[in-house]
């Protein structure tokens, strides 16, 4: 016998959409698949240390400090601002993209005309998706030049009289 084939359109057009509907749902997976990857590339900024203490320093000295960081990311980083807690504390950011795994670095100058302890705060600003805004943090003592000299002469004295006991 011979088989006949039966002849059901409403049975062929349903398997044709079908194959239609999943090879379309097919594309739009691999499309948003593609889209998802680019998206995943994103700078990433990583500092060395985010607070430094300069301890004790003279009144009227230098007090500079930089803070280093690198680009871990797998796109360009672009510091978009730097700034400070207060007029005292002047930071200088490169200004040009960090290339993946580049290096770089943020240097913070510390107005020390004024004695006491300060502790300070400059504020990073990028375009790292993860953590736009990085907190970086300097801290000391400023002290009068003749209580530093004081202070020292002391140490020196102090330091004296031990190695004469030994």
């Amino acid at each position: 016998m011979k088989d006949i084939p039966i002849r059901n359109n409403a049975n062929n057009t349903l398997i044709v959409l079908m194959k239609k509907a999943i090879i379309i749902a097919t594309m739009i997976l691999a499309a948003t698949l593609q889209m998802s990857a680019q998206e995943t590339r994103s700078p990433q900024i990583a500092f060395e240390e985010t607070v430094f203490n300069f301890d004790t320093i003279v009144q009227n000295s230098n007090a500079e400090h930089v803070f280093c960081f690198a680009n871990e990311g797998d796109a360009p980083l672009l510091i978009t601002s730097a700034f400070s807690s207060c007029g005292c504390v002047v930071p200088e950011w490169p200004r040009e993209p960090i290339t993946p795994k580049a290096k770089a670095s943020i240097k913070v100058k510390y107005n020390t005309s004024k004695a006491g302890a300060f502790t300070k705060i400059i504020v990073v600003k990028s375009n790292d998706t993860a953590s736009s805004k990085t907190v970086l943090r300097i801290n000391g003592v400023v002290v009068e030049e003749k209580k530093q000299n004081a202070k020292t002469s002391q140490i020196s004295r102090l330091t004296l009289l031990k190695n004469l006991q030994q």
